[in-house]
Parts: structure tokens; C-alpha cells; sequence
């Protein structure tokens, strides 16, 4: 929302009446509109939840992220705020702050102390997501611990007792809903 600029009126009453006045404040307001709409921006751009594109772009060369080419202007914010939040320490709930962050609640997370193991599956709706999850996991985990990420396929197993018309909302659900819908991972 602009700000409501009117300079004339912080002028002395004798010189409002002055027409070359008026055309200077005149400009002056548009100006200052100008100023105001950049300050604005540049305030939303401070938080991740609503920079635009060049900021995002700016963040995604500071910080080594690599786009695979279609992401949203939303999933970019989600992989800068992801990168940024996993900063040390190593912790079970620190992963899991991650990669809700990245990917939501499309992955599973177990990790092996004993073995020395972190396994992260990601859903097949978030697949393009699996290198940079791998990358983020690795900086994060102990130099000894082996990182494992891997793509969770929906199952036949999952889906050979079902009907569709029963199961799936008496057909509204295509094939897409069926392969990237939380309700049928894994």
C-alpha cells in the first residue's frame, strides 16, 4: 500500500499559494510515492516467505543452490528458507525442521546412530527435489555418516485391492492425483 504523500502542506500558508510551489511539490510527491514503493520492496524482500524473483535469484547464487528449471517462484522461497535453515547442529528434529521446510510432510527420515546411517525418502511427489535434499542432508550429517536419499514409488501392492470407483472418490481422482497425493505415498 502506498503511502499518502501531500508535501504542500508542510509548507509556510504563504508560499502553498505559489504556483511554482505547487509544481515542486507536486513533483516532489511523485517522487516520493516513487521512493516509498522501492522501500516497500525492498522491506518484503527481507523475508523469505515473500522475496521476488531477483531476490530469490540473488539468494539461489550466494548460497549454490542449482534449479532444475520449472520450480515456482513459492518452491524456490521453500529451497532458499530449506538451505538456510540447516545450519548446524546435527539433531533428529533439526532434520526433520529441514526437510518439512523443503518438502513438507512428502518424506520419511531414519536415522541409525548405531550403524551410522541417515535414510531420507522423498515422496514421488517432490522427486525433483532429491539432489539438493541430498546435498542439504550431507552438509548437515556427521563426515562418518552415510547419507542414503531415495524416491518413494507408490506400490502396486498399495493399489491392486482397490476400485476406482470405490476407493478413489467414484472417479474424480486421475492418475496424477494418484501418483502425487499425500493420502497415496508410500
Amino acid at each position: 500500500m502506498a503511502r499518502p504523500v501531500d508535501t504542500i502542506h508542510y509548507y509556510p500558508q504563504h508560499i502553498r499559494n505559489i504556483e511554482e510551489f505547487q509544481r515542486i511539490a507536486a513533483a516532489y510527491d511523485k517522487e516520493l510515492r516513487l521512493i516509498w514503493t522501492a522501500l516497500g520492496a525492498q522491506q518484503e524482500n527481507q523475508y523469505f516467505d515473500t522475496m521476488d524473483e531477483d531476490t530469490c535469484a540473488r539468494w539461489e547464487s550466494l548460497i549454490g543452490i542449482k534449479l532444475v528449471g520449472d520450480e515456482t517462484l513459492v518452491e524456490r522461497r521453500i529451497a532458499i528458507k530449506g538451505r538456510w535453515t540447516s545450519s548446524l547442529p546435527y539433531t533428529e528434529p533439526k532434520f526433520h525442521e529441514v526437510l518439512k521446510a523443503m518438502v513438507g510432510d512428502y518424506y520419511t527420515l531414519n536415522i541409525s546412530v548405531q550403524q551410522k546411517v541417515l535414510k531420507v525418502g522423498i515422496f514421488l511427489a517432490q522427486m525433483l527435489k532429491v539432489d539438493s535434499v541430498y546435498d542439504i542432508m550431507r552438509a548437515m550429517a556427521p563426515a562418518d555418516m552415510d547419507v542414503l536419499v531415495k524416491i518413494i514409488y507408490n506400490r502396486w501392492s498399495r493399489f491392486q485391492h482397490e476400485t476406482w470407483n470405490t476407493t478413489w472418490n467414484s472417479g474424480v481422482d486421475t492418475w496424477d492425483d494418484v501418483k502425487q497425493n499425500a493420502k497415496w505415498q508410500a
